[in-house]
């Protein structure tokens, strides 16, 4: 994911409140958390923000509290 795209998802995952927590950018990864019952509704957003921002989702996994 290029920098300047992290940016433009930041500034539209922001209207998107309590939804997630965008934790770290390296190496051209983004990392998201999400609580586990809103993962289907953050898989659906993020499939329709691709018409805006240009990425590529690499991994889903299950999160128990370390980050």
């Amino acid at each position: 994911m290029d920098s300047n795209d992290v940016h433009t998802l930041s500034y539209i995952l922001e209207v998107e409140d309590n939804l997630l927590n965008m934790r770290k950018y390296e190496n051209g990864v983004l990392r998201i958390l999400v609580p586990a019952d809103l993962l289907d509704e953050l898989l659906n957003f993020l499939h329709n923000v691709k018409n805006c921002v240009k990425f590529e989702l690499v991994d889903v996994r299950l999160n128990r509290g370390i980050i």
